[in-house]
């Protein structure tokens, strides 16, 4: 009996500790989070499509006298820069950094491009003025690189998309690849 008490006594104390381990944590209610990125992409949506949706009746009245004079007007609406919801702190820094281009201190407009990319990571204006950067230190590698996530950031808007390519175009031919920017022209070209 005096062997079973200190055993029982010490799995009891081992049961209790290990139950003690076992219970969760309460969880405290959270912060909201913000998705800014979110808002960027859920923005610019809403105003295409009034602007659309005018110039549909508007192409549909001609459409009868005219069939080929509606298909232009679908592929000039792309040609505008369509404006996208920017914060002010990412105009304030892309405005920063084309300053600091303009004066020939590429590192400090790519500091300034990279913290706008830290706040505005789907805005594909950011991404084109950082491989403008790059471009201009003569980093093409990294510079296409930049330029290629902004296209995939970009997807829906063809002018960035344009701007984009056009730009690939040119890293690539200052790289030394002509064929490389013949296939990236071709390619704003679609847009």
């Amino acid at each position: 009996m005096q062997l079973l008490t200190p055993r029982l006594l010490l799995t009891g104390l081992l049961a209790a500790m290990m139950a003690g381990c076992s219970i969760a944590p309460s969880q405290a209610p959270r912060a909201p989070v913000e998705d800014r990125s979110a808002e960027a992409e859920a923005k610019p949506e809403p105003s295409p499509t009034p602007e659309e949706a005018p110039s549909e009746p508007a192409v549909a009245t001609p459409l009868p006298d005219s069939g080929p004079a509606a298909t232009p007007s679908p592929s000039q609406a792309p040609a505008t820069q369509p404006r996208t919801q920017q914060s002010p702190a990412v105009l304030a820094l892309l405005s920063d950094a084309e300053q600091s281009r303009s004066a020939g201190d590429y590192r400090a407009a790519q500091g300034s491009l990279q913290r706008a990319q830290r706040i505005a990571p789907r805005d594909p204006e950011v991404y084109y003025s950082l491989a403008v950067t790059h471009m201009e230190l003569e980093d093409f590698d990294l510079a296409e690189q930049v330029a290629l996530k902004g296209v995939s950031v970009a997807q829906g808007n063809a002018y960035q998309l344009r701007r984009l390519w056009q730009l690939i175009a040119k890293i690539r031919l200052r790289s030394g690849d002509p064929e490389g920017s013949r296939q990236a022209e071709q390619k704003a070209d679609s847009y």
